[in-house]
């Protein structure tokens, strides 16, 4: 098998249609692990990163594994290896490989990581899904090279199975949870004419976005209101244009009265739906518009035999009102020298 580091950020295009089918492999897949996501952030947030894409073929040339890595241009000592994003706007992070090749891979993976720097090397593999193999594999390859690996949970991704059907869905919350969300889109359907806009081209795409953030300024909640900063307002115009011409992005408005009073962008991706971010309007609270909007987003997964409803990273109770369980996300630290005891924050 053959290892290559490559530093050029064209390598996301070149690389793509291979990086896509070698995904398409993988038992934990999400938006976050496409060449179209992690392009975006890097031409946005790279700033003082410098790229280390590892690929790993086999003889016949075929792209069998893919670490999308990066490393600070600063002085750290020791050095740090870490996934190519950021936990403020990645909720999961992996280092892509053929399930068959996973210990092949692993091995050639280990070696290289290693022989990235001639000092002590630091890797801080953050957000890896439950599902994932790599703690399992890589862990494994890494203390044969030596390293000393850490790995723990750090997180959750609340997350649903979805039924069959709506009503199905409906019997499997708590009857509290059951009686109370129904109440609400009651309410919120008698007080006033609700109406869900989806953006069904381009335009409407560009129109759904200003909205989007004019109500991230609006909120009332500081960490919701600082969040939207300029750099950010700039990723997410060209990360959602990318997604949504490959299918990988919805963002859809709830409307009341002609009043655009929340909106909610989601990634239908592999058989799961995802809830990345919501913004609502702090006159119309009294509509409970963020449970009916969730709910409605709910409703059209299971309609279109979605498997999962994954309202992605943190713990926020709502979450669990819907019927969400927990789904930890773990985190890999490892060192070539000791002390090992650390964080990737």
């Amino acid at each position: 098998m053959d290892v290559e580091t490559l530093t050029d950020a064209a390598a996301f295009r070149t690389l793509q249609a291979e990086w896509l089918a070698l995904l398409s492999h993988m038992p934990s897949q999400s938006v976050f692990l496409t060449p179209q996501w992690q392009e975006t952030w890097w031409h946005h947030f790279a700033r003082d990163h410098q790229l280390s894409l590892l690929t790993v073929r086999s003889d016949d040339g075929v792209l069998r594994g893919l670490a999308p890595l990066m490393r600070s241009t600063g002085m750290e000592s020791p050095s740090r290896l870490e996934f190519i994003g950021d936990v403020e706007l990645c909720d999961y992070f992996d280092i892509l490989v053929d399930p068959a090749y996973e210990q092949a891979v692993g091995a050639i993976l280990g070696s290289a990581l290693v022989a990235q720097t001639s000092e002590d090397v630091e890797l801080c593999l953050t957000n890896l899904s439950s599902h994932s193999h790599t703690t399992t594999w890589l862990r494994q390859s890494l203390e044969d090279h030596g390293l000393t690996v850490v790995v723990e949970e750090i997180e959750t991704c609340p997350t649903i199975v979805l039924p069959d059907d709506w009503e199905t869905y409906l019997n499997m919350l708590r009857s509290k949870d059951r009686h109370e969300m129904r109440r609400k889109i009651r309410r919120a359907e008698t007080t006033a004419h609700l109406e869900y806009v989806m953006a069904s081209d381009a335009t409407m795409l560009s129109e759904a976005l200003e909205t989007f953030f004019s109500l991230h300024r609006m909120s009332q909640q500081p960490d919701k209101r600082q969040f939207m900063t300029v750099d950010k307002v700039a990723f997410f115009r060209d990360l959602a244009h990318q997604l949504w011409t490959s299918g990988w992005l919805e963002l859809a408005t709830l409307q009341a009265d002609g009043v655009a009073i929340a909106a909610l962008c989601c990634f239908p991706y592999n058989g799961t739906y995802a809830a990345y971010n919501a913004c609502y309007h702090p006159d119309y609270r009294h509509l409970s518009a963020g449970i009916v909007l969730f709910a409605n987003r709910i409703q059209s997964a299971i309609a279109r035999r979605f498997i999962r409803f994954d309202f992605l990273r943190g713990n926020e109770p709502y979450k669990y009102r819907f019927g969400a369980n927990d789904q930890p996300l773990l985190q890999l630290f490892a060192r070539t020298a000791c002390p090992v005891s650390g964080s990737c924050l």
